[in-house]
């Protein structure tokens, strides 16, 4: 974890992640989820967490981004919805990264990553380029961001988010968001 100039930034672990593709947004497979995780499926441009602690992010009319820090939900969620019509439960876990972001300056980190675009409300989420790689980022929780990246890219991102935080304070050190015992990708 990183904890510097009033931003701490702290990889997601364990991290368990999947995405639902369904034809129709009001189809029997969206529905299906929808009442399998207890509450609608996200609009666009939003996010939100369930009652069962998982957060649920929109990424397109036919597609939600499902994360958890348990496997139980997504794996119930999956095996619940293997046989229903219009759509998948696509599981990802082990190729996405997130990092959890809170401080005062959270915004400003993510300006000087390169995307204003990336302010968001809460329950809202973003996709856009930070560190010139695809993020989404996503608010559940008042005064927290959650970064998900492709895993490939998640060193990357790690590394320019130290550079910013070096940038911010430098006569504060501070540990590696990603030690070497970590590295993916």
């Amino acid at each position: 974890m990183a904890d510097a100039a009033g931003i701490a930034v702290a990889v997601v672990r364990p991290l368990h992640a999947a995405t639902l593709r369904y034809f129709e947004p009001g189809g029997p497979f969206a529905t299906a989820a929808a009442n399998l995780v207890g509450t609608p499926l996200p609009a666009p441009l939003t996010a939100l967490q369930s009652g069962s602690e998982v957060i649920l992010a929109w990424l397109r009319p036919t597609e939600t981004l499902l994360l958890s820090e348990t496997d139980a939900p997504l794996r119930e969620l999956g095996e619940r919805l293997a046989n229903v019509a219009g759509g998948h439960l696509v599981d990802l876990t082990g190729g996405v990264e997130a990092l959890r972001l809170h401080g005062a300056r959270v915004s400003e980190l993510l300006d000087r990553l390169g995307s204003v675009a990336m302010a968001l409300p809460l329950n809202g989420a973003r996709r856009g380029r930070l560190a010139d790689v695809p993020v989404l980022a996503l608010s559940v929780r008042t005064g927290e961001v959650w970064l998900a990246v492709e895993r490939s890219y998640a060193r990357h991102l790690c590394a320019w988010i130290d550079a910013t935080l070096a940038d911010f304070a430098p006569s504060m050190a501070h540990e590696p968001i990603l030690g070497d015992h970590e590295a993916h990708g």
